[in-house]
């Protein structure tokens, strides 16, 4: 919390606010955002490899049991065998043989005694066989229980680590609601933060190819007032205008704010190609989709679907609603805009009703 007073102070105290490095407040986010995926994706590789770490111990408990029932069964006929064994050896194999009444006789004694002895050492065998596997089940059970507990106490120490980048988060955004300055300050880098990505866009559909970006462009438009919404959840801030209630500043709004459960999957409302997916300044990590000469933009998002350069089909998961950007009432909403030639407009028209 002291890292946050500090920055806080600075950016409000008289003769510092202008001082402050451009972009602090964003930058603080964008941080805490960036620290909190790795978190959640280290949590999600540890979590999967706990599951298989626990599917790998029970498979090897159910093999040690296999085992020693193999051992149980087999015991019994390896001292019966034994026994008889031993009987042998103390009468001897002398008298069985010059016992024979006849050649054919001795012929059939002789067979008979080398199959107990071939029997019997196989036997044998197979019993140490199967006693050194029942060990190694036993060993390899042992081993998966001990790698399972290691992976659980690990996640454990991870979300720990999580809940305080999450906290931290929180403090930070108390403390910009808290102050009309820092809200002032987190609109004007909102602002240019929009005004970058602008830009951004403007440069990139100004070198499109002409001919396949007005025919994407006329698909898209023939499509208006038909397409599907990105998400299942209710408009809690339109596009347009509006005053914020502490700072009384006018405050854009690009595109539609739609409240979401946290988690929820977004998807395409189109075709197209993705132009960018990462995270964008004031915006979170974000998905822009290329319709030719139209835009569709999803931001606020907590974990991304798709990369760059991929081609999506309308109905493809993009992303997951979430809080990251500058979020400040950390309501999970997923923030949809539709751009044409790098121009926001109204999502609420091209949107079946």
């Amino acid at each position: 919390m002291t890292g946050l007073l500090l920055l806080a102070t600075a950016l409000v105290a008289p003769g510092r606010a202008q001082a402050a490095p451009e972009g602090a407040l964003l930058a603080e986010i964008e941080r805490y955002d960036t620290q909190i995926a790795a978190l959640d994706a280290q949590i999600a590789t540890l979590r999967a490899q706990a599951a298989d770490a626990q599917a790998r111990r029970e498979a090897a408990g159910v093999d040690a049991a296999a085992a020693d029932a193999e051992v149980s069964s087999r015991r019994g006929q390896v001292e019966s065998g034994l026994r008889s064994y031993y009987r042998l050896k103390r009468k001897g194999v002398l008298p069985i043989l010059f016992g024979a009444q006849s050649p054919l006789d001795l012929r059939r004694r002789v067979y008979y005694l080398l199959a107990v002895l071939r029997n019997e050492g196989a036997r044998q065998v197979e019993f140490a066989a199967t006693l050194a596997r029942r060990a190694e089940a036993a060993r390899t059970a042992q081993a998966e229980a001990e790698a399972a507990v290691a992976l659980e106490a690990e996640v454990a120490g991870q979300r720990a680590g999580l809940d305080a980048e999450r906290r931290r988060r929180r403090e930070l955004l108390v403390a910009i609601r808290g102050s009309p300055a820092l809200q002032e300050r987190a609109v004007a880098e909102t602002r240019a933060a929009q005004g970058a990505l602008d830009a951004s866009v403007k440069a990139r559909e100004g070198s499109a190819p002409e001919s396949a970006a007005g025919a994407d462009g006329a698909a898209f438009r023939a499509a208006k007032g038909r397409l599907p919404s990105p998400v299942a959840g209710s408009v809690f801030r339109a596009f347009g205008t509006s005053s914020d209630p502490v700072t009384g500043e006018e405050l854009r709004n690009l595109g539609l704010d739609l409240a979401a459960p946290l988690g929820t999957p977004f998807r395409a409302v189109f075709a197209g190609t993705v132009t960018r997916s990462g995270y964008v300044r004031g915006y979170g990590q974000m998905v822009m989709v290329e319709h030719g000469t139209y835009a569709t933009l999803y931001a606020h998002a907590n974990g991304l679907r798709v990369v760059q350069g991929q081609v999506v089909n309308q109905g493809d998961v993009l992303g997951l609603v979430g809080t990251t950007g500058l979020a400040l009432d950390e309501t999970p909403r997923l923030h949809f805009e539709i751009r044409y030639n790098g121009t926001a407009q109204d999502p609420a028209p091209w949107l079946g009703r």
